[in-house]
């Protein structure tokens, strides 16, 4: 059939058409494929509801007086299925690839939250999740809702019943990624349907009175286009995938641009590229194409290319088991429904049983009672407190015996107890799965082994609903280079309204052109925020469904604080991030701005104290100090200038302390001799001068002062090697001038030579 449809497409690439008798070829393969489907389905969902008995079993039983009882142990463990899903949600997450893209991921996070807020979508997953639960499929449905009042319109993510749709047969993925259509059949009213088409009203009036007018057929045949007991128009609505041939541009950077969007390029940046060499590169590829057949019976309503530029059908099934291709969907309740027939049964068994071992029986004599006496008896007997009369001397005779009833076989209920334990153990889903079958003492880690044994069974769901998601973000933010819903009709300005940390609303902006002066004083319009940008991975992150590791650790910090007095505040940002509590990150952050106050607040009280314990040491020893250090501390508290301070202390130095100032000034004596005679030294070794500057910078000396000192050196060097001329005086040695012209230089003043 696949290769059928590229014959088609290929011989009409112009029109892309399947083409009504096609299409109406499909609608009856799939109804037929589904028709064991559909039977078993209903028959799934009834069970839940309660209506598990066959009429004709049922009847049979009412006809012999005996109890059919219906003890309904699906429905609870639906419920708690239903409950576990909804705590524990799947959240869309988007990796950016690039540093530049992480505020973009942000925004992107923000409009999908806006989304399905504003579509309830939370409702919708456990409606499509319940669906898959019961029957074996849900599905979801993602479109664009336009409000023409508003001239605006909304991305909208509904459930579609799972009798609504047919699939392609020939789909073997469990997703039914792999169909080639897709059809979705509704039952109308007739004044509905000419409504949204009235340019078709006349063929479809004709059609219906075509109907009305052929023979009844059987009520069990499942009739594909109309219902004449209820005047029920079906619309079908085929969405199916067509070969076609189309024009893709790599662009310089590395993106795929289709041919529409490279016509929207200026001139002005084709011309540009082609001056840089960054020429975009044309290819010519086969895609496929998705379009829309409606129709109602023999009358085509629109055969149309879908309006949704993702390229992909917009209905996303949530099929939980399906283990091979020609399989078809199933839910749990598929294999609950024999042990529940089994504790139905078994259960109206021991009832009767009950109620007719009370009917207690009687042996008697011919003559031992007259005809009133035995109409009596047979009225009272089975009655508390019934009076039996009998004939004078008959039970002396030993003429009457009672029967006592026999007691109901105990294998009875020993089997029906059986039955009602299979139900857990097949479904998989028990009270362990929320943990209220454990003691209040029971410790972290067999809390976690015994909710890992619920959730074995449960897992492959899901992570089918889990795949499922990611399939539903690729419809909103596209992918392959194609534009997603959001980026098809969210193009202008809009803003969010998202609810933030702690309940609080937060607004996001997409869109907005902001305009700037460019550096050669041009007008430079960008746009922020816009959602065409970057380039993502996405990602859907869960609550774990199952133990790991890492909760495994949780538990035994968490049974460390409660059992040895580990301190909790020492490790509870640990246990934040084994956890999985939504927000964490703001709840540490919280955490440590609060540790860092109170670590501000000690260090300013310590500071405090250490200021006072300081003043009250000054004003103690303040009085007892010479006036020079009295002077000194008043410089220092800012009540005299700081050069009448120094001043007093250097004349205080030099009359008390003669020695220490002399001591002093020998040892800078002795050090300035060292220095000279080290750079002496190294000249007479041939070091280069630059060296020796770094070495003179390093000991403290400043650059300017090095040089100076060095040239002193030097000339004093090549004094001390000239010849002594006989008519001239020994010259006088001026080793104590380079050295007070040292202690000159280190202190940083240059000497008069």
């Amino acid at each position: 059939m696949f290769d059928e449809v590229n014959n088609d497409v290929r011989a009409a690439p112009e029109e892309n058409k399947i083409g009504l008798g096609k299409i109406r070829e499909w609608f009856q393969d799939a109804v037929d494929k589904s028709r064991d489907w559909r039977k078993e389905a209903k028959e799934d969902y009834r069970f839940v509801s309660g209506k598990q008995w066959k009429n004709a079993d049922k009847e049979q039983l009412e006809k012999f007086g005996r109890p059919a009882i219906t003890i309904n142990k699906i429905k609870p463990l639906m419920n708690v299925l239903s409950g576990y899903q909804r705590l524990n949600r799947y959240d869309i997450s988007f990796l950016p690839r690039t540093n530049d893209d992480m505020e973009l991921c942000k925004v992107r996070e923000g409009v999908t939250k806006y989304i399905f807020d504003d579509c309830d979508y939370e409702y919708q997953e456990s409606q499509v999740f319940m669906d898959g639960a019961i029957g074996g499929i849900g599905w979801f449905w993602v479109y664009y809702k336009f409000d023409e009042e508003m001239g605006d319109g909304e991305i909208k993510i509904a459930r579609e019943s799972p009798f609504n749709m047919y699939i392609d047969p020939e789909a073997k993925e469990i997703d039914y990624s792999d169909a080639n259509y897709i059809i979705r059949a509704k039952w109308v009213n007739k004044a509905d349907l000419i409504n949204v088409y009235p340019e078709k009203a006349e063929e479809i009036k004709n059609q219906q009175q075509e109907y009305d007018s052929m023979e009844p057929v059987d009520e069990q045949y499942d009739h594909l286009y109309y219902k004449r007991d209820l005047q029920k128009l079906r619309l079908v609505e085929c969405w199916y995938k067509v070969k076609v041939k189309e024009k893709i541009y790599i662009m310089p950077g590395g993106q795929i641009i289709n041919e529409q969007d490279m016509q929207n390029i200026s001139e002005e940046q084709l011309m540009q590229m082609y001056l840089s060499g960054q020429i975009p590169i044309e290819q010519t590829i086969t895609v496929d194409k998705v379009r829309v057949c409606s129709f109602f019976g023999g009358v085509l309503l629109e055969d149309i290319e879908s309006p949704y530029e993702h390229g992909q059908i917009p209905f996303i099934p949530f099929v939980v088991f399906k283990f091979f291709d020609e399989d078809e969907p199933a839910g749990i309740v598929r294999d609950l429904k024999d042990p529940q027939r089994e504790v139905n049964k078994r259960r109206s068994q021991s009832l009767h049983i009950l109620n007719t071992s009370s009917y207690n029986n009687w042996i008697r004599e011919a003559d031992a009672q007259s005809d009133e006496q035995k109409a009596h008896m047979k009225k009272l007997a089975s009655l508390p407190g019934g009076v039996i009369e009998v004939q004078p001397g008959t039970l002396s005779r030993g003429a009457m015996q009672r029967l006592e009833a026999p007691q109901p076989p105990l294998s009875l209920f020993q089997a029906g107890q059986e039955a009602a334990a299979d139900l857990p153990s097949i479904s998989g889903i028990n009270e362990a799965l929320m943990g209220v079958d454990m003691p209040a003492n029971a410790s972290g880690r067999a809390i976690e082994l015994k909710q890992k044994q619920a959730i074995t069974h449960i897992a492959p769901m899901f992570d089918n609903l889990r795949k499922c998601k990611k399939r539903l973000a690729s419809l909103l933010w596209g992918k392959h280079g194609r534009k997603g819903l959001v980026q098809q009709f969210y193009t202008e300005k809009k803003v969010f309204r998202i609810e933030g940390v702690g309940g609080k609303p937060d607004f996001i902006t997409i869109n907005q052109q902001v305009t700037q002066i460019g550096p050669f004083g041009q007008a430079v319009t960008t746009t922020l925020n816009d959602i065409t940008q970057g380039d993502f991975d996405i990602i859907v992150a869960d609550t774990q469904a199952s133990a790991s590791q890492r909760q495994a650790q949780m538990y035994s910090l968490i049974d460390a604080v409660k059992t040895l007095g580990v301190p909790g505040d020492a490790v509870f940002d640990l246990i934040l991030d084994l956890s999985d509590i939504p927000n964490k990150e703001d709840i540490k952050q919280r955490l440590q701005q609060r540790q860092q106050a109170q670590q501000k607040a000690q260090e300013a009280q310590a500071a405090a104290e250490q200021a006072k314990q300081i003043r009250m040491s000054n004003s103690i020893a303040f009085k007892d100090a010479p006036p020079a250090i009295q002077l000194a501390m008043a410089a220092k508290a800012g009540l005299i200038d700081q050069k009448i301070a120094d001043e007093a202390i250097k004349q205080f130095v030099a009359y008390n302390y003669p020695q220490l100032l002399q001591q002093q000034a020998n040892k800078q004596q002795v050090n300035n001799q060292q220095i000279t005679n080290q750079i002496m030294q190294a000249i007479n070794q041939g070091i280069p001068t630059n060296q020796i500057l770094s070495q003179l910078i390093n000991l403290g000396i400043p650059a300017q002062t090095a040089q100076i000192l060095l040239q002193q050196v030097k000339n004093q060097a090549e004094i001390n090697s000239q010849p002594i001329n006989q008519n001239q005086a020994p010259q006088q040695n001026n080793s104590n001038m380079t050295l007070a012209a040292l202690n000159s230089l280190r202190s940083g003043n240059i000497p008069a030579m």
